[in-house]
């Protein structure tokens, strides 16, 4: 696993914990949401081994995600699920008017997410 990989995996780790804390502070449902995306989103960066985004946008980066991983069985499809989900929540926009995430959307995503760090981190441990 190469310093770029491991760097972007504790990363993911401290999102979920953050994610953790906010849902058990009961502070917003869409802050929960958006650390969990970001721990899914480092996942992806250090699978394609990215220290720096540069130009790339984050559907470029899932684009490449899927093609590499998804099609090839890699990884359950409940992760791109989540990942897609979550995405497209928080590049919707940030307006007063945008209804958050229910809990049972919460619920439902968070073991997702955690998931998806642990299985990431693994599959990287063998490379």
């Amino acid at each position: 696993m190469t310093a770029t990989a491991e760097d972007r995996l504790r990363r993911a780790n401290e999102y979920i914990q953050e994610a953790e804390l906010i849902r058990r502070e009961k502070i917003g449902n869409l802050h929960v949401l958006a650390n969990l995306y970001h721990a899914m989103m480092n996942c992806l960066f250090a699978l394609l081994d990215v220290k720096d985004i540069g130009k790339l946008t984050h559907a470029d980066v899932i684009e490449e995600f899927e093609r590499r991983y998804m099609q090839s069985g890699v990884f359950s499809t409940e992760f791109s699920e989540a990942l897609h989900f979550t995405y497209n929540i928080t590049h919707e926009c940030d307006c007063d008017h945008m209804k958050p995430p229910e809990d049972e959307d919460i619920n439902r995503l968070f073991p997702v997410a955690a998931r998806f760090v642990s299985a990431v981190e693994e599959y990287l441990k063998r490379d």
